[in-house]
C-alpha cells in the first residue's frame, strides 16, 4: 500500500501571556502509514521542504509497514534540511524492521529515537579491532612482499621489466638536487656552530671531527630519510591510493596480476639501491659544507681538513650510517605501500592517507634511528 501522509499541527507550550509572549512556533506532526518506497520519499520530501523553513517536525512512523532504500535516504535528507535551517526532525515510533537501516543512515545528527553514545569499553574494543585489523594487514603485507620481493625471483618470477629502473630514477636521480642542497646547507650550519665554541679554544682543527661523524654516522642517513619520506614516500602513498579510489588494484586482480609484485616490489628494490646511495651522497657534500667553512672561515688548510676528518672516521661509522639508511627505505617504502593501499573515501581519503604516511614514516625513523644509536652505544 502507497504510503498515505497525515499532517498534524502541534500546539507550542504557552509562555504566560495570550498568544505566547516568547512569539514560539507551533511543531507538525506527519504520520505516515503504509510503504514508503521510492514514489512515497518523492511525495514526501515535497511536503516536508516548506513545513521544515517554518516548523520543528515529527516523523511518526508507527504505521509504516516496510522502508526501501530510497525512503530511508528520504528521510535523511530531510534531516539534512532540517539541519541546515535550524529546525528539529525527530522520528517517532520507529517500527523495529526499519529501526537498523535508519541508523546507520549518514545523516548530521541522529535520525530515529535517539542512539546512545558509545561507552568506554565499547569504544575502546573498536579502537582495539580496528588496531587488530591494521597489524593483520600490516603482515599480511609484509609476508607478500617478502614473498614476491626474494622467493619469487628465485623461481624466475620477477617484477616488470623497466619497473624498478623507473622507480629508481624517481626515488633517486630526480631526488639528488634536494638532498644535496639540505646536506650541503647542514654541513654548512654543524660547522659554523662548532666553530663558535672551539675557536675560543684554539681547537678549530676539530670541527673535521664533528662535522665528518656527524654526518657520516647520524645526520646524513637520518636528514636523507626524512626527505625522501617526505618527497617519495608520500607519492607512493597518493599513487597507490588514487590507483585503489579507482579501482585499478580491483581490475589488476580481476585479470590475476598480484598488485605486491606489479607495484610493490619494484619500489622495495628501488629504495633499497638509491637510499644507500643518496646518503652518501648527502656524507660528501655534508663534509663539503664543512670543509669550506674551515678553509675560508677558520683559515685552515685544506690538507690539514681532509686529513683530520679521514683520521675521525672509522669503517663502522661507514657500516652503521649505510645500515641506517637501509633500515630507513624500508620503513619509508613499507608505511607508503601500506598506507595507499587502504585508502577509503575517494580523493579526500589520499589526501588524508598521503599525510598519514609522512607522518607515520618521520615518525618510525625517529624511533628506528634512537634503536640503532642506543644500541651501537650499549654493544660498544
Amino acid at each position: 500500500m502507497p504510503v498515505d501522509i497525515e499532517v498534524r499541527t502541534e500546539d507550542a507550550p504557552s509562555s504566560g501571556s495570550e498568544g505566547g509572549a516568547g512569539g514560539s512556533v507551533a511543531g507538525v506532526r506527519l504520520v505516515l502509514s503504509g510503504t514508503l518506497d521510492a514514489a512515497a520519499a518523492t511525495a514526501l520530501l515535497k511536503q516536508l521542504r516548506p513545513l521544515i523553513k517554518r516548523h520543528d517536525v515529527t516523523l511518526d512512523l508507527g504505521r509504516v509497514a516496510s522502508a526501501d532504500s530510497a525512503g530511508i535516504a528520504a528521510l535523511a535528507e530531510a534531516l539534512v534540511l532540517a539541519s541546515e535551517r535550524g529546525r528539529t526532525l525527530r522520528a517517532v515510533a520507529v517500527p523495529s524492521n526499519i529501526r537498523p537501516a535508519l541508523a546507520r543512515t549518514p545523516a548530521p545528527g541522529t535520525v530515529g529515537e535517539g542512539r546512545e553514545r558509545p561507552g568506554f569499553f565499547e569504544r575502546f574494543g573498536d579502537k582495539g579491532m580496528r588496531l587488530g585489523a591494521g597489524v593483520r594487514d600490516m603482515a599480511q603485507l609484509l609476508a607478500d612482499t617478502a614473498y614476491w620481493a626474494i622467493i619469487a625471483p628465485l623461481r624466475g618470477r620477477f617484477p616488470p621489466p623497466g619497473a624498478t629502473s623507473q622507480q629508481m630514477s624517481f626515488i633517486g636521480a630526480d631526488g639528488l638536487p634536494i638532498v644535496g642542497l639540505i646536506a650541503f646547507l647542514l654541513g654548512l650550519i654543524m660547522a659554523f656552530q662548532a666553530a663558535y665554541q672551539l675557536r675560543q679554544f684554539g681547537a678549530n682543527i676539530f670541527v673535521a671531527n664533528l662535522v665528518g661523524v656527524a654526518m657520516v654516522r647520524e645526520l646524513g642517513p637520518l636528514m636523507t630519510a626524512i626527505i625522501v619520506a617526505g618527497r617519495s614516500g608520500s607519492a607512493i602513498t597518493a599513487e597507490l591510493g588514487t590507483m585503489v579510489v579507482g579501482e585499478e588494484i580491483d581490475a589488476l586482480r580481476t585479470m590475476g596480476i598480484e598488485p605486491i609484485r606489479f607495484l610493490v616490489v619494484p619500489r622495495i628494490y628501488a629504495i633499497t639501491f638509491t637510499q644507500p646511495a643518496l646518503t652518501i651522497y648527502a656524507n660528501a657534500l655534508g663534509i663539503l659544507g664543512g670543509f669550506l667553512i674551515a678553509v675560508f672561515y677558520l683559515d685552515l688548510s685544506a690538507a690539514a681538513y681532509l686529513n683530520q676528518t679521514v683520521q675521525a672516521l672509522t669503517l663502522d661509522d661507514l657500516t652503521t650510517g649505510l645500515a641506517k639508511s637501509l633500515c630507513f627505505a624500508w620503513v619509508i617504502v613499507i608505511i607508503g605501500c601500506f598506507t595507499g593501499l587502504r585508502v577509503k573515501g575517494g580523493s579526500v581519503g589520499v589526501g588524508r592517507a598521503t599525510t598519514a604516511s609522512v607522518v607515520a614514516s618521520i615518525f618510525s625513523i625517529i624511533i628506528v634511528d634512537s634503536i640503532f644509536t642506543t644500541l651501537s652505544t650499549v654493544l660498544k
